[in-house]
């Protein structure tokens, strides 16, 4: 059973940084067996097609996060009987990407470039997959801010959202590299601090 789950384990690591290098077109089952060294029957016995090795490697990084972020969020809610706070909504959406992470450094740097290369390089079935994943988290959160801002507009609370998605997708991607000389970046704490304040900031502004 353990060399089952290692050998899926394996072939989601080797998939997840070849797509994220090449681009999933450009990737081919026969790349992701050989790198993975094992043979075209375990890709079939574990994930049935290409098509739902993709869906693997992403649902195996965003499921466990949003599901954490929603139950976040619910607990914000039951915790104010007034408008929550948007520092703690902002909290509940971000903290959890990393309390998620594992500590698998590697891996949170290639599905973060994945992610990315799935932005600018977009596919119908990938962009559809995302949608849904992602469809249940943007309609709690959008609820919760309006709740906390009702002086903004849906077409706002959209929109600074989808810059705040921005911001952290770019903090968890670059948040080790290119610091100028001399600059101490903080723990990861005090960077989910200063980035929460930053967002906060882009909400609450006129």
């Amino acid at each position: 059973m353990n060399d089952s789950k290692n050998t899926r384990s394996r072939i989601l690591d080797v998939a997840e940084e070849l797509f994220s290098e090449q681009g999933i077109d450009r990737v081919s089952i026969r790349d992701i067996t050989a790198a993975a060294e094992v043979n075209l029957g375990a890709i079939n016995y574990h994930f049935g097609s290409k098509e739902d090795l993709i869906a693997a490697v992403f649902e195996r990084r965003i499921v466990p996060v949003n599901a954490a972020r929603l139950v976040a969020l619910q607990t914000v809610r039951e915790s104010t009987r007034k408008q929550p706070r948007v520092e703690d909504i902002l909290a509940a959406f971000i903290r959890p990407t990393v309390e998620c992470s594992g500590g698998k450094a590697r891996g949170e740097r290639a599905f973060s470039k994945l992610f990315g290369r799935c932005l600018s390089e977009p596919s119908p079935e990938v962009e559809a997959m995302l949608k849904r994943q992602f469809e249940p988290l943007v309609e709690q959160l959008e609820s919760a801010l309006m709740m906390a801002l009702p002086k903004l507009s849906r077409s706002d609370i959209f929109w600074r959202l989808k810059f705040t998605f921005g911001a952290l997708h770019h903090w968890h991607l670059t948040r080790d590299k290119f610091l100028p000389a001399g600059l101490d970046p903080g723990d990861v704490e005090e960077q989910i601090q200063k980035l929460i304040a930053f967002t906060a900031a882009g909400f609450q502004a006129a």
